[in-house]
């Protein structure tokens, strides 16, 4: 049991350290780029189910524990950027 656990362990660790240290970034980035509170809600959402369905998959195709991340320095772009002009 303690064999698959560890592995386990240490991917939802791995999992949440990546998603609490951008968060805030991306929903400041959704934000900036005029996403009201619920697109914004639905943008993380999103982004959040297709990190996981990506590592799934990658996982069982490579066979090994596989973790997909955000760009933080893409999200501060955003931030920075704003709203684009039509």
């Amino acid at each position: 049991m303690s064999r698959l656990l560890q592995p386990a362990l240490a991917g939802i660790v791995t999992a949440l350290v990546g998603f609490a240290s951008s968060f805030a970034v991306v929903l400041a980035g959704l934000r900036a780029v005029g996403a009201d509170q619920s697109q914004a809600a639905s943008g993380l959402l999103a982004l959040c189910l297709a990190n996981g369905v990506v590592a799934i998959c990658l996982g069982l195709w490579w066979r090994m524990p596989i973790t997909i991340a955000w760009s933080t320095p893409g999200a501060a772009l955003l931030v920075a950027t704003g709203a684009v002009e039509r």
